[in-house]
């Protein structure tokens, strides 16, 4: 029951961004732009995870530790501006920033310190949570897990 209610404010800002658009072409084109590479970014993602069984840092997360994170919040923006709707933008941010984010790094850094140990912690150290790397950390190749991303989904 915690976590249905944790996607009420979700819904309510769905419906608010529905009630409240003023679509214009500019702000859809720009919008479906964002939602495409946030879709894109989290595919990619998606794709390299193996959620508690090792410890992701190919991909995307050789880049930058929270890849997901980051695909939503383009998606979120791209809906935002899709929608020609500043103050959903501006509440979503502010919750994503001070809310969502806090409570999440938390939560999965505990986890990820208690499955991962040491390993987690020179992650942690090395790889920036939402500004990506320049250079990944690891060069090797790991091919887009297909079987992973559907796992996820």
């Amino acid at each position: 029951m915690k976590h249905k209610a944790r996607r009420i404010p979700l819904f309510i800002g769905a419906i608010l961004l529905v009630l409240f658009a003023k679509p214009n072409l500019p702000g859809i084109l720009i919008g479906i732009i964002l939602i495409l590479i946030g879709e894109g970014i989290r595919i990619w993602a998606a794709g390299h995870l193996q959620k508690n069984e090792v410890l992701t840092v190919s991909g995307p997360y050789s880049y930058v530790k929270n890849p997901l994170y980051i695909g939503t919040i383009l998606i979120t923006t791209g809906f935002c501006i899709m929608a020609d709707n500043i103050y959903l933008l501006a509440a979503s941010t502010l919750m994503f920033c001070f809310h969502y984010i806090p409570y999440k790094k938390r939560v999965e850094g505990e986890r990820l310190r208690k499955l991962f140990g040491k390993q987690f912690e020179d992650y942690d150290q090395k790889v920036p949570d939402y500004i990506p790397r320049i250079v990944p950390l690891f060069q090797g190749k790991s091919p887009l897990a297909i079987k992973e991303f559907h796992r996820e989904q």
